[in-house]
Order: C-alpha cells, then structure tokens, then sequence
C-alpha cells in the first residue's frame, strides 16, 4: 500500500502545540512500482475478491476515505486508489490504519485483510509515505494428504494445508521480509492478522500431529510441541506441509482440529468497521474446512486414510 499526502497552509491550534490543518492525499492498494519496492516492503496480501477499502487516522471515529472501485488486475491481486482528507496536526506523527474487504462480493461486506503504520506529515510539502504491508485476515483451509505408510513403527500420513482468507484466496507473502514475526504485527505482512493457526488430533489415543515443523533456511513457518503443530507466519505459497502418525498399536480413527485464529490485531476496530456504510464485519468463529476433510484410520497402528468430517472448534 503506497500513500502519499499534502497539507494546505491554514492552520489553528492550541498556543504551544502542533497547529491543525487540512491535510489530503491518496492511497494505492496493490503491488508497487519497482523503485517503491526497493526502499520498502511491498504489500503481501491483496485479494483479487477485494470489491472495497478505507482508511482511518489516528482512530478516528469515520474513516478519512474509502472506495469500492477496486477492480482485479493479473498478477497483481487488486488495486485501487482512495482519496482521504482529515484536520490533522502537522508537523506530527500519524497512525493510518487501512482495512481491504470484499465489498459486493461473496461474502459481503467481509474483511480480507488489515494493516496500520505512523508516518510523519509535514507541513508545505507532498509527502512521499513509505510503503505499509497487509496482514490477510485467515478464515478457510483446505486438505491434501499426498500418501500413507501403514507399516509400523513408521505409519505416517503426509499432507498439506492451504490457509485462505474469507472469499477463498490463499494467503501469501510476497515482501523480502520473511521471517515471521510472531503474534499480531499490524505493518509487517508476515504473519496471519487474527493470529496463529493449529493443528491438534481428535483423539491422541488413535494417532496424532507430528512435529514437521516447516523451515525455509533461517525462516521458521510453523512450529510443533505436544501434538500442536502451530503455523504462526505466512510463507510465499500460503501452502504449508503436515505430517499424522497412529499411537503405538492403536486401532481406532482420528482427525484434527483446526483451531487458534482468534485474536484480531484490532488495526482498525470494530466500531470503525461498523461506522463504514454498508457496515463491515471481520470474521469470526474460527477456520472452516472447505471440502472434504482428511479422517485417518489406524488399524494395530498402521494406518491409512479415508474421507470424514473434520471438527472445527
């Protein structure tokens, strides 16, 4: 996202501090030129199913400007231009908060993904803003199992899961700063908006989550400990690799619950969401599992794999 803004030269204010003044300019969602993406991040997720987008300053309480003209361009997800006025204190630094979501595209009015930076506004002058990245708000995923061994003591199942925002566009990074920022980060664009996601076996007595952690050199995506493999950052595919194995001699059947995703960075709040017309809403109610979902059987603990239903909490 690639801001830019001007202040005009009437101002008023308090005796002793930074004075007010009318302060306007634009906002590009979408992929950057190549000189912006060399002194900057350039944003990661922008989904081609964003159909509206605003900003909000300093938490204001109605966003200094919005369009709904987003319109898909290949292979640069989505772009659009917002223009944004607002009365601020200049010179000074500004916290701008920008929410991309779908607009008139299913599901409406839906929030894809959020992002927030404090930029210096100085007075007389266009101001060139650095580049702000997006974090994509995670709501779907999605199932392979690409083979089984059933002959113990190594009967493992290998697999992979692909994490989608709400419209069903996979997340995926695509800025140069890889490594995963755990927790919330609202300008980093590397890590899921509403927080980790995990992956926890039903039943533990028939089988469980192994730890494949997934690692690209120094860059750790996911993370395993007490059959919770946990994907905490957002790699460059959106795809990320998991690994089941059935307890020692055990037969019975097991599948995984797909949990966490449940702490929203709050870059822009909920009251600012729902000041916006129509109302926005950000997603909520945890993962939920597009398409038939993996149960795997074990049987003396070997196992195999069959189609089922998967809990979701």
């Amino acid at each position: 996202m690639l801001l830019s803004s001007c202040s005009s030269g009437s101002s008023t204010g308090p005796s002793g501090a930074a004075p007010l003044q009318e302060v306007s300019g634009t906002l590009t969602i979408g992929s950057p030129s190549a000189q912006a993406q060399s002194i900057g991040r350039k944003p990661t997720f922008v989904s081609p199913s964003t159909g509206h987008a605003a900003v909000f300053i300093d938490g204001a309480a109605t966003s200094a400007g919005s369009t709904t003209s987003c319109v898909a361009a290949a292979g640069s997800g989505t772009g659009c231009t917002i223009s944004w006025s607002a009365q601020l204190t200049v010179p000074a630094s500004h916290v701008f908060a920008v929410e991309t979501d779908t607009g008139t595209n299913a599901p409406a009015n839906t929030v894809l993904s959020e992002g927030a930076a404090s930029y210096t506004v100085v007075a007389g002058s266009t101001n060139t803003l650095a580049t702000m990245s997006l974090n994509g708000v995670v709501k779907q995923a999605t199932f392979t199992v690409s083979g089984c061994s059933g002959v113990t003591p190594n009967s493992l199942c290998n697999g992979t899961v692909a994490l989608a925002a709400a419209a069903g566009n996979v997340i995926s990074y695509a800025g140069t700063t890889v490594v995963p920022t755990t927790g919330n980060s609202p300008s980093s664009g590397n890590v899921f908006d509403n927080g980790a996601v995990t992956f926890v076996s039903t039943t533990p007595a028939s089988g469980v989550a192994t730890g494949t952690a997934q690692t690209t050199g120094p860059n750790v995506f996911s993370t395993y400990a007490a059959n919770t493999l946990t994907v905490s950052g957002v790699n460059t595919t959106g795809i990320y690799t998991y690994q089941v194995t059935c307890a020692s001699g055990a037969t019975g059947t097991f599948g995984i619950t797909v949990g966490g995703a449940a702490t929203p960075s709050l870059a822009v709040t909920t009251a600012e969401l729902g000041a916006l017309t129509p109302a926005v809403t950000y997603p909520t109610g945890g993962i939920t599992v597009i398409g038939t979902a993996p149960l795997f059987s074990c049987t003396a603990g070997g196992i195999s794999n069959a189609s089922g239903t998967l809990p979701v909490n």
